[in-house]
């Protein structure tokens, strides 16, 4: 066998299948839909068959792919995880996993910035819009932290040479979740009053508040001193200080 030919195997052994691909095409059509419908119309006021109407599909195809309305909304949050947990994979092994999902992070965000993937960043406004002002959305979002968490969560038993369910590893994945939500939900300025909750508009905006929750959270919790990389070009900046100094 050519180098060429078996360079083609491995790619369609890898490649989805045309079956699996139009499966993907649909699911992320309903999910564009519905996002955009319940953003737009609120998400009360929203129903399956308006969403399956405009994906141009049967109600029933909707509730095939996604058990309920609540469900569709944070469906992004799947594809983000992901992305998340490949690119801590990627991420040197320093002994500090929480730095690492920082550094994770942030190059999911440049990712985002990039190509506009693995999830479009409006689906992202879009979905935190709706969370924010729907219970059943916000409830289902909290209910699905373990879903949301097992992504990472084994990429830090394979980095951490430790279970999935061990103790440590459920500890930061957990920690780190905590730190982003506050992050998505909080506009941080340089003064020390408590931050004002609004909602992130840019995906750099959303790298700075996660950024500025994890300094906050290592001066808080660790007492420990955490110097960023630069953002936006700017002067390397120390976002938290030893509070015993």
């Amino acid at each position: 066998m050519s180098e060429l030919s078996s360079h083609i195997g491995v790619i369609s052994r890898h490649r989805p299948g045309l079956r699996e691909r139009k499966k993907q095409q649909t699911r992320t059509r309903i999910i564009d839909v519905a996002l955009r419908l319940c953003d737009e119309q609120g998400f009360d006021a929203t129903t399956v068959e308006q969403i399956a109407d405009a994906a141009d599909v049967s109600p029933r195809t909707v509730n095939r792919y996604f058990e309920s309305k609540e469900a569709i909304v944070i469906a992004p949050i799947e594809g983000w995880g992901q992305a998340l947990a490949d690119q801590l994979r990627a991420q040197p092994v320093t002994g500090d996993e929480m730095e690492a999902l920082l550094g994770a992070f942030l190059a999911v965000v440049d990712q985002i910035i990039d190509s506009d993937t693995p999830v479009p960043f409006r689906w992202f406004q879009q979905m935190q819009r709706i969370t924010r002002d729907s219970v059943a959305v916000r409830a289902l979002s909290m209910e699905s932290a373990d879903t949301k968490t097992r992504a990472v969560s084994e990429v830090l038993a394979e980095r951490l040479r430790l279970p999935e369910d061990h103790l440590t590893v459920r500890l930061i994945a957990t920690t780190w979740h905590g730190i982003v939500r506050v992050g998505m939900e909080c506009e941080f300025d340089d003064s020390d009053e408590l931050p004002d909750c609004t909602t992130v508009t840019t995906a750099r905006m959303l790298a700075d508040s996660v950024q500025a929750a994890f300094g906050e959270f290592r001066r808080a919790c660790c007492g420990a001193t955490t110097v960023f990389p630069p953002v936006n070009g700017g002067n390397t900046t120390e976002n938290a200080t030893n509070p015993t100094a």
